[in-house]
């Protein structure tokens, strides 16, 4: 399928390219570490939701447990911010069985633990710096910790923009739905590296950023590879004035890689994924309806798997249960078709084929899920918490008549200092 102006449109995603789309699958806050890049928005005016080091707050659209806290815990007519420096530590046991069944995509399952500590430091009420680590144990493997990161950014902050330099706000901070960005890869690549920015206000929320994935090493001939995305929401119509809201999500994400001077040299690959979509919720926020159109494209010189162009749509509706002492209950119902799409970066479920292996493929990918999630969250004294993720995802494969699923557990717990 080859995409019609093609290099107008790809300039276009470049400029103008999608945040929020996270919403379009299950809440996937339980995956996010540090300050989250949404805001609270209190009686006149948006406060930066701050912690200390890595750590969860609010989604100011789908964390809705967090935010029933804070709201409750305040005077309605005070907010008083005060920064401080502190230490803080985390912890996730996560367990995430993947039983999709096919030939080219049999699943994978993940259990394992992930711990992560250090400071932050405030300079200034805006300026302020992080230092940490992390460390992660696969269960089952040999090496003890199979992961250990570094965590060190710079992070600039105003009263609605935000700069980091360093470990960023990767994974589910991107806000990229999962045929465009797999939220295993916490569990993969727990952590980013590079630039982020983001911004928002009353008409729309903008955010990009750089992902350093791997250096380049000229001597082993290593390649470098860099992933590059911005995502951008646009609001229509505000729930706080009508009924209902409306708001526009888009996103782009870039992959390259390559490296000049190697000694070997190797093929350069580039993969560009864009999304766009409606979203439609009511004023009580129990319904959602969602719809994304998806391309992906390849314009590298040799092409390194089976598909160059490709394109898809996703469509979602979700039902949030009310909430009681501090859970939700949420069940999501999706149609996903797409014929012959792919991203280096993407969930093996949404995609034509895997990466790095070509031969495994499926050209046409057509299936219904429902997805159910319960999250609770236990507030325990000082700044510390634990919550409780559970995950059921059954699937229907229209094509093939093939039933899979999907099951995860996770919990998570966090002391460090939270919001004043």
């Amino acid at each position: 399928m080859i995409l019609t102006h093609r290099n107008n449109f790809i300039v276009f995603i470049f400029l103008f390219g999608g945040l929020n789309s996270a919403a379009a699958q299950l809440d996937n806050s339980i995956f996010k570490r540090q300050t989250d890049l949404t805001y609270l928005k209190s009686q006149n005016d948006f406060k930066p939701i701050d912690t200390v080091i890595i750590d969860t707050t609010i989604d100011a659209e789908d964390d809705s447990i967090n935010y029933e806290k804070i709201k409750n815990s305040k005077p309605q007519n005070t907010e008083v911010r005060i920064y401080k420096s502190g230490f803080s530590f985390g912890n996730l046991m996560y367990s995430k069985n993947n039983e999709y069944g096919e030939n080219n995509n049999p699943g994978q399952t993940f259990f394992g633990n992930q711990m992560w500590f250090g400071g932050k430091n405030y300079f200034t009420q805006n300026l302020s710096g992080s230092l940490g680590l992390l460390l992660q144990y696969d269960f089952g493997d040999n090496k003890f910790p199979s992961k250990t990161l570094p965590i060190f950014n710079i992070e600039y902050k105003t009263k609605n923009s935000q700069i980091i330099a360093g470990t960023i706000l990767g994974n589910s901070n991107h806000y990229l739905i999962e045929p465009v960005y797999n939220y295993e890869n916490v569990f993969t690549k727990p952590l980013e590296y590079g630039l982020q920015y983001y911004t928002e206000n009353k008409f729309f929320n903008y955010q990009t950023w750089v992902d350093w994935r791997q250096f380049a090493k000229i001597a082993t001939s290593q390649q470098e590879i860099i992933s590059f995305g911005q995502t951008l929401n646009i609001h229509l119509i505000d729930s706080s004035k009508y009924p209902f809201s409306i708001s526009l999500p888009s996103s782009l994400l870039v992959y390259h890689q390559g490296g000049e001077a190697l000694n070997i040299p190797q093929r350069i690959q580039t993969s560009i994924n864009a999304s766009f979509g409606i979203r439609l919720s009511d004023k009580s926020k129990h319904f959602r309806v969602e719809s994304f159109y998806l391309v992906s494209n390849d314009p590298s010189p040799t092409l390194n798997h089976a598909f160059k162009n490709g394109q898809g749509s996703m469509t979602n509706l979700t039902y949030f249960f009310s909430q009681k002492d501090y859970s939700q209950h949420r069940i999501v119902a999706t149609y996903y078709k797409a014929v012959e799409f792919y991203s280096p970066l993407g969930a093996p479920l949404f995609i034509s084929e895997l990466q790095g292996k070509p031969y495994l493929q499926s050209r046409k990918r057509e299936f219904i899920m429902l997805r159910y999630q319960f999250e609770k969250v236990f507030y325990l004294p000082n700044t510390s918490d634990f919550k409780l993720d559970i995950r059921v995802e059954p699937i229907y494969h229209i094509e093939q008549k093939l039933f899979a699923f999907s099951t995860g557990i996770y919990l998570k717990y966090l002391i460090g200092n939270r919001i004043n």
